[in-house]
């Protein structure tokens, strides 16, 4: 055979044979976009189970942009969950504005208020403003089975959240996580706030190793003033978030032998003589620091308890939620209790560059000096 005819005809096979491997990569590559396209479109159309904390298995679609929040205060954690902001939530129980308007949140996400739809007319429980919001799902306490039952006649698929009375203990830490584990359960994103997670059990260690530091002995005794209703004071027993925070810094609780949030006279409280008291933000409390150093407050005289003589009277107003119950700022709460009750363990430890820190990174939100100092109200 001529030797150009031959070298021609070698040329054309490898061009055929190139030309049909790009064919057949492409379809290839079609096919593989062809199967992504089916699988995103099944993700944002179809549905998956979840089991909420009263042990409901729900059935979510994948695709959720419509939440309705009932009377369960887990705003704040939903933040968290979402980098600090508050996507999908077209409605929200009227009951939570006051800590919102009061709270960093009005700050983060000031839309939380200017939003009429998001604070009108669910106070109280109104089945028919919730369907005309045709939210996905509604979020809801677990504990509540009356809301359950009236809420499940709305058709909507319902995720309960636990609060105080859940199966595993109210430890205000885990408990918050435990939030955050049931939201990717909602969303569909198992792991995402593994980071987050690991970031909190970081400052809890820290704290932790400081307190353990402390002898038992030179731990005093201390009380969470919960709240003030008409001159009765209500306080933190042993099973509520109060009783868990304390028990957390490894102080004596003085209402320990009560359960939940006892109301108790002043009398008691002159006995039980507080070495540490703390006092619940606002939305629970109306108390200040001041108001009883100040000796202000009718109906008790604060004067005599060895917490005001030494002044060791602490309060703060609202971080991301109240303190003192379940919220995301849970690490930071410990680490501000822990330094409020131990100063000399923890006067290297800079809480408030961890604070600004903790919302830069986590809540994308630079706090000011000035939020800072509302935060302890300073």
């Amino acid at each position: 055979m001529n030797k150009k005819l031959l070298s021609l005809l070698l040329v054309l096979a490898l061009s055929f044979g190139l030309l049909t491997g790009c064919q057949n990569k492409n379809e290839v590559a079609k096919t593989d976009n062809n199967t992504k396209v089916e699988t995103t479109t099944e993700e944002s159309t179809g549905t998956h189970k979840v089991v909420d904390h009263a042990g409901h298995e729900v059935e979510l679609p994948n695709n959720i942009e419509r939440i309705v929040i009932d009377q369960v205060p887990i705003m704040s954690t939903y933040m968290a969950y979402h980098k600090g902001e508050a996507p999908h939530i077209v409605g929200y129980a009227g009951s939570l504005k006051a800590a919102v308007s009061k709270s960093i949140l009005k700050d983060i996400a000031p839309e939380l208020l200017d939003a009429e739809t998001t604070v009108e007319g669910q106070s109280d429980l109104n089945v028919e403003e919730i369907i005309k919001l045709k939210p996905d799902v509604i979020f809801y306490n677990a504990k509540n089975a009356d809301r359950y039952e009236a809420l499940s006649k709305t058709g909507i698929p319902l995720i309960g959240f636990a609060t105080v009375g859940g199966e595993t203990p109210a430890d205000p830490i885990n408990r918050n996580n435990e939030w955050l584990r049931l939201l990717e359960d909602v969303f569909n994103e198992k792991g995402k706030m593994d980071d987050y997670v690991k970031a909190g059990e970081e400052i809890v260690s820290e704290v932790e190793e400081r307190i353990a530091k402390v002898p038992e002995d030179k731990r005093p005794t201390s009380m969470i003033l919960w709240k003030y209703n008409q001159g009765v004071p209500i306080v933190a027993g042993t099973g509520s978030f109060g009783g868990f925070w304390q028990q957390r810094i490894g102080t004596k609780n003085v209402a320990a032998e009560e359960k939940g949030y006892p109301q108790v006279n002043a009398e008691q409280i002159y006995s039980w003589n507080p070495e540490v008291l703390f006092l619940d933000g606002p939305g629970l409390l109306d108390i200040t620091t001041d108001d009883v150093y100040n000796n202000s407050v009718e109906g008790i005289d604060f004067s005599n308890l060895d917490a005001v003589k030494n002044k060791r009277v602490f309060n703060t107003r609202l971080g991301m939620w109240n303190w003192f119950t379940p919220n995301p700022d849970a690490p930071l709460v410990y680490a501000w209790m822990a330094k409020s009750t131990y100063p000399e363990e923890f006067k290297e430890y800079d809480l408030n560059a961890k604070i600004k820190e903790y919302y830069s990174k986590w809540y994308n939100y630079d706090l000011s000096e000035d939020e800072l100092k509302e935060m302890f109200n300073i």
